[in-house]
């Protein structure tokens, strides 16, 4: 009797690799990282993602990792090691450089054995890192540390105009834009910059109203600027729905654009309402 050929297609083939596999998702200012082990080279493993992921993150500032090992963190010496030398050349330059979560859960294989040197190479490449066994409090501990605000979004009394309801307005555009910056999710940007982008919208309906009510004689120049301005901010607004929120857009909008409007035409406005009063 002959045997029967089995189809090659029947054999039974692992679909995936169940170790050395590292994952990544960014959410804010936070990248998110499974590293799934255990690791022959640890190095190897790094998809190639995360150089994009990294510049994405440093533009928004201060940002951070939570590292979440599973199921095994055992790799050889030498992988270690090579890891550390990694770090330092990834992170040269200070500028870059995230505040680090490292999560041991308990039971993980190795854990007790391999966290020291996890957190050495970290230390080593200038980085500021903790090792926590839960997600939770690594959540909490990296979104304190990477609480940023900004110098150019700060409010001071030198901006005031000269009239107390612009001013009061305008101090508040700028608290607006500093939550923004201050949001470490990509949830608490959006909805800040929903909020700022919807009093923008108000605060220069108030300024049209009074020019049109006052008969001011630059009314159109002036709304022309307006319309200049809500253009440039909706532009932010979207780069932030689409996760790509950058620091320095939001500085250059609010100190430089913004700033000399407010220093310009609405001093100017604020002059001939006075005088109108």
């Amino acid at each position: 009797m002959g045997s029967t050929r089995v189809p090659s297609d029947a054999i039974p083939t692992t679909p995936f690799k169940v170790h050395e596999q590292i994952e990544y998702r960014v959410k804010g200012r936070i990248l998110h990282t499974t590293a799934r082990g255990p690791f022959m080279d640890i190095v190897e493993a790094i998809p190639s993602t995360v150089t994009g992921f990294i510049q994405r993150l440093v533009q928004q500032g201060r940002w951070g990792q939570i590292v979440v090992f599973q199921q095994s963190v055992l790799m050889p010496a030498a992988a270690l090691q090579n890891f550390g030398e990694y770090l330092k050349l990834r992170y040269v330059n200070p500028q870059t450089r995230p505040v680090v979560a490292l999560v041991f859960e308990p039971g993980l294989e190795g854990g007790p054995l391999m966290k020291p040197g996890f957190l050495q190479c970290y230390l080593g490449a200038g980085l500021k890192c903790q090792v926590f066994e839960d997600y939770v409090n690594a959540l909490d501990w990296v979104e304190a540390e990477i609480s940023q605000f900004s110098t150019r979004l700060q409010w001071k009394d030198s901006f005031k105009i000269g009239d107390a309801a612009i001013d009061e307005q305008h101090r508040e555009l700028f608290n607006r834009a500093t939550n923004i910056l201050a949001a470490t999710s990509h949830e608490g940007q959006v909805i800040s910059a929903m909020r700022l982008f919807q009093y923008m919208r108000t605060h220069l309906s108030h300024e049209e109203e009074l020019m049109r009510r006052i008969q001011y004689p630059d009314v159109e120049a002036h709304t022309r600027e307006h319309h200049g301005l809500i253009a440039r901010l909706n532009t932010i607004s979207l780069k932030i729905a689409n996760e790509n929120l950058v620091k320095a857009d939001l500085e250059e909008f609010l100190g430089d654009w913004f700033l000399k409007h407010m220093e310009t035409a609405d001093t100017d406005l604020a002059r001939f309402a006075n005088a109108t009063r």
